[in-house]
């Protein structure tokens, strides 16, 4: 065993890293959004295409939103 070996963190099995849950609720949210905003639009009387086209902008918007946010926060952790 190296130097290198003993630093890093011991991974148990069937565990999932904190990013794949965090990534799951983000896409979570964002489906809510974009089922939030289709709800909106088609209660308007929009056409399907339209429905479909806000409710994807909606996701697109949210998911954007989200990552800008995780880059924002490590990026403010990392200047400490």
């Amino acid at each position: 065993m190296t130097a290198s070996d003993e630093t890093t963190q011991p991974h148990a099995p069937n565990t999932l890293p904190v990013w794949v849950l965090w990534l799951l609720i983000m896409i979570l949210f964002s489906l809510v959004v974009a089922l939030f905003v289709s709800l909106l639009e088609s209660r308007t009387g929009a056409a399907l295409p339209e429905v479909i086209r806000s409710g994807g902008t909606g996701f697109a918007t949210a998911a954007g939103l989200c990552l800008a946010a995780v880059s924002a926060v490590r990026e403010l952790r990392n200047r400490r």
